[in-house]
């Protein structure tokens, strides 16, 4: 029987490999060593730039396959910078997945109740925007919020959770949906505005009711163009939360007509354009060698809605499921000078954003927690393999979902989102099964998790089940001394 471990080598392949490549790593190796020990260094740590876009699927960019969108800001800095092709958002959906990358904590242990991951982010967590602002950070958050339950900022806000300033809507462009709207294909398709009476907000003010949509992404680039101007004499964190491309979908007028992949394609051009405004930002105030970019989505591609949502590439399913699909999601880390360039194989989470920024910047994790992120800057930094090994996929309502240990995977609940076009929660999806018998893939040679292998490597099955034991156990009460 062949060996069914991974031999965990890295995985990493390096973009180029040159003299001057080399003579940069031994260079950066003693530049960040003080850094890599866990210690603050004097100099001015780097900024920090995060880009999410909302429901963007696995293969949405041009630089993972899709045929007919051009995305060529973001290959750009996919090419110079490291592509992880497992790189997981933390959850299906979108509250839990950002709750998780804003403190490296998954919802399942903040709310421990296992019963509501939709719940708002609560006041005694620490964000990486707070933990920032004990560095001297200026931090603000442009675009959507997505951490609270609710449609104003009477829930978690921006301002409330360590971002000095907050241009955006506080949650999901789809609700509240106008009286007697239902939420039916067509109905998505042919919305306006004023059919999601949102609220448009600077810091705690509406500013616009409904929020325009068709803008959205010009308004938020702008913002952030400005606003990356106005920061010469700090160290800063942006976070850029786009609101496309989730339903209901809409483009500037600049982009009609765009793509050769109709709305859709439109949509994912103009956000590449958005990343591209943000990189030449950069760039001319003079700190893009300062500053670590990383680009991602919250979960997968909402594939209910057909032609208006995006496509996962060759992995199964998407949004609100436990197949890859639903929550492989493209992983790119930017850092010119700084970031080994790569395509990393190694598994990545966004929940990992927290240690490894914490890290980079010099400064510690809070306090009294258990924490769920793990630190990549080796694998960014020196070219290491990810030291990441194991993932478990929880959704709605807590459940676990499926676990994975290296290439393998365990699914233990899973169903399919593909015409189901009303939706009533994770409950509205069709062919749900609760697995009693092993369902075990090989992620390394079937993405698509088609053949269960089982039988063939039992000792897989045996190993995951341990992992998903002394995960369980990890999130016994009263391990976090900070509520204590």
């Amino acid at each position: 029987m062949p060996q069914w471990r991974s031999t965990r080598t890295d995985t990493s392949r390096p973009a180029r490999s040159t003299l001057l490549a080399t003579i940069g790593a031994i260079l950066l190796a003693a530049a960040f060593a003080a850094c890599d020990a866990g210690a603050p260094t004097d100099a001015r740590p780097p900024n920090i730039v995060l880009i999410l876009a909302d429901d963007l699927g696995y293969g949405d960019i041009s630089i993972q396959g899709h045929p007919l969108i051009r995305t060529p800001n973001i290959d750009r800095i996919a090419r110079e910078g490291q592509r992880w092709t497992s790189f997981y958002a933390s959850a299906p959906m979108c509250n839990p997945s950002r709750v998780a990358l804003v403190t490296g904590r998954m919802p399942i242990r903040i709310h421990r109740n296992g019963k509501n991951l939709w719940a708002d982010l609560p006041d005694d967590e620490v964000t990486m925007a707070e933990m920032l602002k004990q560095r001297g950070y200026a931090t603000s958050y442009i675009g959507k919020w997505g951490l609270t339950g609710r449609f104003n900022y009477q829930g978690s806000h921006p301002n409330d959770q360590g971002f000095d300033a907050f241009f955006g809507l506080v949650g999901s462009n789809d609700a509240p949906l106008r009286e007697g709207f239902e939420r039916t294909y067509e109905n998505i398709k042919n919305a306006t505005s004023e059919d999601f009476p949102i609220s448009l907000y600077r810091q705690k003010e509406a500013v616009e009711t409904p929020a325009y949509q068709p803008t959205l992404t010009k308004r938020y680039t702008e913002e952030a163009v400005r606003w990356i101007g106005e920061q010469a004499d700090q160290p800063f964190m942006l976070f850029i939360g786009h609101s496309m491309p989730h339903v209901p979908i809409f483009r500037s007028p600049g982009f009609e007509g765009h793509s050769n992949a109709g709305l859709y394609g439109d949509v994912i051009e103009e956000l590449d354009w958005s990343v591209g405004e943000v990189v030449g930002a950069l760039e001319r105030a003079g700190v893009a060698d300062d500053t670590l970019i990383w680009f991602s989505s919250d979960n997968g591609p909402w594939l209910t809605y057909f032609d208006l949502g995006g496509s996962p590439g060759g992995l199964r399913d998407g949004k609100l499921t436990g197949w890859d699909g639903g929550l492989r999601v493209p992983g790119i880390f930017y850092w010119p000078g700084t970031i080994r360039p790569a395509v990393v194989e190694g598994i990545g989470v966004n929940v990992d954003l927290m240690a490894t920024v914490a890290t980079l910047t010099g400064t510690s994790l809070p306090d009294g927690r258990e924490f769920d992120s793990i630190d990549l800057s080796g694998a960014l930094l020196r070219g290491e393999p990810s030291p990441r090994h194991e993932w478990f996929y929880y959704g709605q309502p807590g459940n676990l979902w499926a676990a994975r240990v290296d290439h393998f995977k365990l699914v233990l609940e899973s169903w399919d989102s593909l015409g189901t076009e009303k939706q009533i929660g994770w409950r509205g999806y069709a062919n749900h099964k609760e697995h009693r018998s092993p369902q075990l893939f090989d992620l390394s040679t079937d993405i698509g998790e088609r053949w269960n292998v089982a039988d063939r490597y039992p000792e897989a099955v045996a190993e995951i089940e341990a992992a998903i034991q002394r995960q369980r156990e990890s999130m016994a009460p009263g391990r976090d001394t900070h509520k204590q």
